[in-house]
């Protein structure tokens, strides 16, 4: 058996490499946590490469050491600690504890002090220890048990030999070395003219710092035995600062450092708050189940088991909401619904539903339940649910509340609202894997039923508590008000989609194919040769070679061709610019002309988005699978591709509503500024109004660049830009710029205290919020570190705009939702695309939908300033025309 192993880690040094490795980090509410990840990282890569048999870490103290009472440049020119490094320290001491390694240090001396001192008093002829550091200093205590473990550079391990190899001089001589070339880093100053290799070479003539001062005469370079001499004081002090102390005061034996089992619960509660998912999940085998008990779980495999469920239901859960999930396979040729029902904590069903339960009664009593508004339900992903049973003719209705919509309200910052995250993370309870549905074993054991039951059951647990932190956060009313009514809305427009007219689109592929064809050609025409235009090497060969034309910005693989560099070169050269038009219409073809044909249903030739709840911290919805609310406008090119959505009824239109203007009259609103009021009340155009003031010309007399200028400033402002953003928007100088922005705030002087306030409230609670009060929370803005902070201003800024924007467009939906399915129309809601609302209608019913759309639109909420909607009606997306 061979000897045992000691790991003595350099934390300190450990804390620096993991802070500078890892840039930028943070969890979801913005608390940096690069230095804690990174420092995790080793140390877990540490133990199980080399399964230590006793760990230890030493850390600096942060206070004066004796060497810098010896020397007072000692280390000065170093920079302090980073602020946002010095706040995770504390983490990673939390970290070791979970891990259950012990700490050491000590006041007056450095870590690699303490690790010389721990070294010597537990090093026995049957320890090897390791010191675990990348710092040169720690090779003057390598000896026959003592060896240097260096993790950065492929865990090279340094032995007296090593050393020797390396530096020419033994471990015992490193100190002499350092003191006649001097140190940088820990700022010792050298012999002047002596560096690493002259010292190396006068160590290995003389052998020691002490012979080479008794021999001085014998060097053979005048100059340097004037320096030699004239430093001789100087070389005695830097010896005295690069010699380790190994006789740190320390209480502690060997056993003391016996690697331990971590506290795996500890350590995975550390990590879910800091959201280490990959760490997690290395983890997650050793953590034991939480001490919850699970509910008793029923399986439902024929109508008579449903007959009981439902008089369950219906008598001891009666107006109580019910938890319900549903799963199905993704095989559909075998496809298998399961749908999870939880009454309470303690007890729940699970569903087996086939074509043989739908057909009986109990099945069809099942789906009215389900479907029943005044049966009160609550789930996980409602719409998703939603969606699941819909595809097995299965409606549900009644939906009173939803975990992911409740969680993201509470931290709209979070990026993961899974079930099994949620649960972790509120009740301490992970759900774990669930099984596969393979009709083979389904249902053939309690254990494979048990966890689909499981998980409604904590939905209803988590529920619970979930509601309890809205009601403590002001937030119950902006739940149950707004966002739990719009998932059934949502759910409905992802029902119905939207028509795309395919045969146009395919048409529009035949004309981009031959405006493709001719820029080819016109670009290898200018290029004097052929090549991939999508090969940046290849374009970067023709451009700084072949064209001579300057290299504006450089990769780590070369010159950049990105698109600002096109746009840059496209002064001097026409080639770029028919580049920018190739790549332009290249990604229009993929992403939409391509694409949206095979994304249309076979079966109902619509495109069916899925609209989020939960994908941004403002509020506002989002669209993927496709994201419809990403369709180009701003070019001809790119408006092209609205003509493809159509109305996809016999003599039916699409009627688009859009709010006008709708952050700039919110501002007014919330700055109470009365100039701004003032404009939006009397109608004014407020772009053209705001440039009358800036120019001090009449309105009548403002141009169309001017006017573009100050539409650029007014939505600039409202997302905290700088006079350098604005600068760049408008191609002017940044002294302009600012003369612009000063400009601005004099004539609306309110709209300045407003933004301030809210920069304020930030730093001060920690959080903005809406007019409904959906809170952003902003710890970024109380960073040290300037730039994050400045983010977070610009976040306090524009997150309770554009979020109350968000709220208004949903309190409609809800709303025109509720009188569409009230009245007499067909007319159907189909698409939301931020400030705009989509609509699918016949002809005929125009007049009556515009009426209902415009009056719920513009009473949605009640400002100091009058909601405008812009109406317009058409065949098509692209093709609208102006309803009065």
């Amino acid at each position: 058996m061979g000897s045992q192993r000691v790991f003595l880690i350099d934390g300190t040094a450990f804390c620096y490499r993991a802070f500078y490795a890892i840039r930028t980090l943070s969890t979801s509410d913005g608390r940096p946590t690069n230095a804690v990840y990174g420092f995790a990282m080793m140390l877990q890569a540490l133990r199980e490469k080399e399964r230590p048999d006793y760990l230890a870490v030493a850390f600096d103290v942060g206070k004066p050491t004796f060497r810098h009472l010896q020397y007072e440049a000692y280390k000065a020119q170093r920079k302090p600690m980073p602020d946002l490094l010095i706040g995770q320290l504390p983490l990673i001491k939390e970290l070791l504890a979970a891990y259950q390694i012990p700490i050491f240090e000590r006041e007056g001396y450095e870590a690699e002090d303490v690790l010389a001192s721990l070294a010597k008093r537990i090093v026995t002829s049957d320890v090897e220890v390791f010191l675990v550091t990348g710092d040169k200093d720690a090779l003057q205590l390598v000896n026959a048990h003592v060896k240097v473990y260096n993790p950065h550079k492929e865990h090279m391990v340094l032995d007296a030999e090593a050393v020797k190899g390396r530096y020419g001089v033994g471990p015992e001589r490193m100190v002499d070395l350092l003191a006649l070339m001097g140190d940088e880093i820990d700022n010792i100053p050298g012999v002047p003219g002596i560096g690493e290799k002259t010292a190396t070479q006068l160590l290995q003539q003389f052998g020691s710092l002490e012979q080479l001062y008794r021999r001085l005469d014998e060097v053979e370079s005048a100059s340097r035995r004037k320096s030699l001499q004239a430093c001789r004081a100087q070389v005695e002090s830097a010896r005295a600062l690069a010699q380790i102390e190994v006789n740190v005061p320390l209480d502690v034996t060997l056993n003391d450092l016996v690697v331990q089992e971590p506290d795996w619960r500890a350590l995975r509660k550390l990590f879910r708050e800091l959201e280490f998912k990959r760490l997690l999940q290395s983890i997650d085998q050793h953590v034991p189940p939480a001490a919850h008990a699970g509910p008793q779980v029923h399986p439902v495999l024929s109508a008579k088991d449903l007959d009981v469920l439902l008089s369950t239901l219906r008598t001891q859960h009666y107006g109580h909401p019910i938890a319900v999930m549903s799963w199905t396979s993704d095989d559909a040729a075998s496809s298998e619904l399961v749908v999870a029902v939880a009454g309470g904590l303690t007890e729940g069903w699970v569903v087996r539903w086939n074509a043989e339960l739908s057909r009986a009664s109990a099945g069809t009593s099942f789906a009215a339940w389900l479907a029943d508004a005044h049966a009160p339900k609550i789930g996980h992903d409602v719409k998703a649910t939603m969606r699941i049973l819909a595809h097995w003719d299965i409606v549900l209705d009644g939906v009173a509340g939803d975990t992911m919509v409740a969680a993201h309200l509470l931290n709209p910052a979070r990026t993961n609202q899974s079930l099994s995250d949620l649960s972790d993370e509120y009740l301490d309870q992970p759900l774990g894997t669930l099984p596969t549905l393979d009709t083979s074993v389904m249902f053939a054991s309690a254990e494979w039923v048990e966890p689909f039951g499981r998980c409604a059951a904590m939905v209803t647990r988590l529920h619970e508590l979930l509601s309890e932190k809205l009601n403590t956060h002001q937030l119950a009313p902006l739940y149950q008000e707004l966002e739990v009514p719009l998932i059934n809305v949502l759910a409905q427009m992802e029902r119905v989609g939207i028509a795309i007219d395919v045969s146009y689109l395919a048409g529009l592929r035949a004309s981009m194919d031959a405006t493709l064809m001719r820029l080819t050609q016109e670009i290898s025409r200018l290029a004097g040769c052929s090549f991939n235009l999508n090969s940046p090497k290849q374009l970067a060969q023709v451009l700084f070679e072949r064209l001579q034309l300057p290299v504006i910005k450089r990769t780590k693989t070369g010159p950049s061709t990105d698109s600002d560099v096109l746009t840059q070169l496209a002064q001097r050269h026409p080639l770029p610019k028919y580049l920018i038009e190739y790549r332009e219409l290249s990604k229009l073809v993929s992403t939409y002309v391509d694409a949206l044909p095979k994304l249309a249903d076979p079966h109902t030739g619509r495109i069916h988005t899925s609209f989020n709840q939960t994908a941004t911290a403002t509020g506002r919805l989002s669209s993927s699978e496709p994201n419809l609310q990403n369709i180009p406008i701003k070019t001809e090119l790119g408006r092209s591709i609205r003509k493809a959505f159509v109305a996809g009824i016999p003599n039916g239109v699409l009627l688009a509503a859009d709010y006008s203007q709708i952050e700039l009259r919110i501002l007014a609103h919330l700055s109470h500024d009365e100039q701004l009021l003032e404009a939006f009340r009397q109608d004014r155009d407020i772009h053209r109004f705001t440039a009358s003031l800036i120019y001090g010309l009449p309105e009548a007399d403002i141009q169309p660049e001017q006017r573009n200028a100050m539409k650029a400033i007014n939505y600039g402002i409202l997302y905290g830009m700088s006079s350098h953003g604005l600068s760049k928007e408008l191609g002017i100088s940044f002294e302009e710029a600012q003369t612009f922005i000063d400009a601005y705030f004099q004539r609306y002087p309110n709209v300045r205290i407003y933004l301030d306030q809210q920069i304020k409230q930030a730093k001060r609670d920690g959080f903005v919020q809406t007019l409904l009060g959906r809170r952003r929370y902003i710890p970024e803005v109380n960073s040290p570190d300037r730039m994050i902070q400045q983010l977070g201003e610009r976040m306090a800024i524009n997150a309770p705009i554009q979020g109350t924007a968000a709220d208004l467009i949903k309190r409609a939906m809800v709303q025109v939702a509720k009188e569409l399915a009230q009245g007499d129309v067909s007319a159907r809601m189909v698409l939301q695309v931020h400030d705009e609302l989509i609509f699918e209608a016949p002809q005929s019913e125009v007049s009556t939908l515009a009426g209902i759309v415009r009056r719920v639109m513009e009473g949605a909420f009640s400002l100091d300033v009058p909601l405008t909607v812009t109406m317009k009606v058409g065949p098509d997306w692209l093709d609208l025309q102006p309803i009065p």
